[in-house]
């Protein structure tokens, strides 16, 4: 059973828009489901980084391999699966 991967995408401009990052993901032979640019409140521009959810950690890593490299509006990209977060258990629980 496969579960959903997300990449965190580093480096991006801060003009950077959702059309080009889908483009660059065009290439790769896994879906893109889901991409988010986390935007400063203050200027309205994108913070420096995006995350991109894929189908399947398979996908994931499959694109950052044939992404690595690329870069928008002249920035070399940075890429790297972001690790599920753990549930952290409080002491009184039993497991």
């Amino acid at each position: 059973m496969s579960k959903e991967a997300q990449i965190l995408i580093g480096n991006l401009s801060t003009d950077a828009k959702e059309e080009q990052i889908c483009e660059m993901f065009s290439k790769t032979s896994g879906k893109l489901k889901s991409l988010s640019i986390p935007k400063d409140p203050r200027t309205d521009k994108g913070r420096g980084f995006a995350f991109v959810e894929m189908n399947s950690m398979l996908e994931a890593q499959e694109a950052i391999s044939d992404l690595s490299g690329e870069s928008i509006n002249g920035r070399k990209l940075s890429m790297s699966l972001v690790e599920p977060k753990k549930e952290e258990r409080k002491w009184y629980q039993r497991r």
